[in-house]
């Protein structure tokens, strides 16, 4: 799952690139979060303020909160870039976690998704995957989908320990219930097997990123 802020945030920077693209005045810190869906202004203005502390939008007017809210050169290259936005765990699992401003531009259609889903970038800490060629270092560029189909390579919140994890999943039943199956790839791992209660899934794996070494 993309990370509310995040997820806001490029919504922000998306709609600022649409509406200058199409000619129109810069908007208010109100339109712009009406265009996002939150309700609140202030909410709004606390979301611009880091996106122009992190140097994506510039502001202008005394009052700050004018229609003078417009998309500086790293915003604009922002609104197509896929935004870093945490680690995930091909071994034992680790927490997801926001890494900063850190993005990688990466080719349209890597970007792009027929279903429309979002896209974002995990970083892979571990080598439980590598005979599904998915190495520590790697980008995973995950597709929202929280119902894949089986043998589906996924990001798997465990719920509990607040852990996620790369896996290929298969879904079971017994006795108790449903439970899902979490199945690395590498034979020095043992299956996860959870209750499928305690599993959410948050993405499929749609492409494998290897950065080159001193990006990792």
């Amino acid at each position: 799952m993309v990370p509310e802020n995040w997820k806001t945030r490029m919504e922000m920077l998306r709609h600022l690139a649409r509406v200058a693209a199409r000619g129109e005045g810069a908007p208010s810190v109100r339109e712009v979060g009406e265009a996002v869906g939150l309700r609140s202004s202030q909410t709004a203005h606390k979301h611009l303020k880091k996106l122009e502390e992190a140097g994506y939008v510039e502001r202008e007017g005394a009052s700050r909160r004018a229609r003078g809210i417009r998309l500086t050169r790293k915003g604009w290259e922002a609104a197509g870039e896929m935004p870093l936005l945490g680690r995930i765990a091909a071994g034992r699992g680790l927490e997801a976690v926001e890494v900063g401003d850190e993005a990688y531009s990466l080719a349209a259609e890597l970007l792009g998704s027929r279903s429309g889903r979002p896209r974002y970038l995990l970083r892979v800490v571990g080598q439980s995957m590598i005979g599904a060629h998915i190495a520590d270092g790697d980008l995973l560029v995950v597709e929202e989908d929280e119902d894949p189909p089986d043998g589906t390579v996924v990001a798997a919140l465990i719920r509990g320990g607040e852990e996620v994890t790369v896996k290929r999943l298969y879904r079971e039943r017994d006795e108790a219930g449903e439970t899902l199956r979490l199945r690395p790839e590498n034979g020095e791992h043992e299956d996860l097997v959870v209750p499928a209660e305690d599993v959410a899934v948050q993405g499929r794996v749609v492409y494998v990123v290897h950065p080159p070494r001193g990006r990792r």
